[in-house]
């Protein structure tokens, strides 16, 4: 093999390596809004959800909403697993997540959709 030959591949390789790392599975943005929740981390999990959500709801309001669903999972000692039934083609996925606490509470299903904006997956409204 040539020494450009092994350059071009090298470059290749390099950039599916890079590509794949930038492109996130729809699931893990599910897992890491969660996880984001369950920490009290609002403003990056506010980075999960797509405009849609954002302007339907205010600021203010979402706000809210994530930090009391932060506290209800405090209260029920945090998540211990979610499972997630996804399906979907291109730039939509929809489904459940199941989640299970590590206290007393008991499990609950989520409807979840899922769409692309500027190429990253965000958690919309389900209807």
């Amino acid at each position: 093999m040539s020494c450009a030959t092994k350059i071009r591949l090298f470059m290749v390789i390099s950039c599916i390596s890079i590509l794949s790392s930038c492109t996130k599975a729809p699931e893990s943005v599910v897992e890491n809004f969660y996880s984001a929740v369950e920490n009290g981390e609002i403003t990056e999990a506010k980075g999960y959800l797509s405009a849609q959500i954002v302007g339907m709801m205010g600021d203010q309001k979402l706000t809210a909403a994530l930090s009391e669903q932060s506290e209800k999972i405090q209260k029920c000692d945090g998540i211990k697993s979610l499972t997630m039934n996804m399906q979907g083609e291109g730039e939509i996925r929809s489904g459940t997540v199941a989640i299970t606490f590590n206290g007393d509470c008991r499990p609950k299903e989520e409807k979840t959709k899922l769409i692309q904006e500027d190429d990253i997956w965000k958690i919309t409204a389900s209807k």
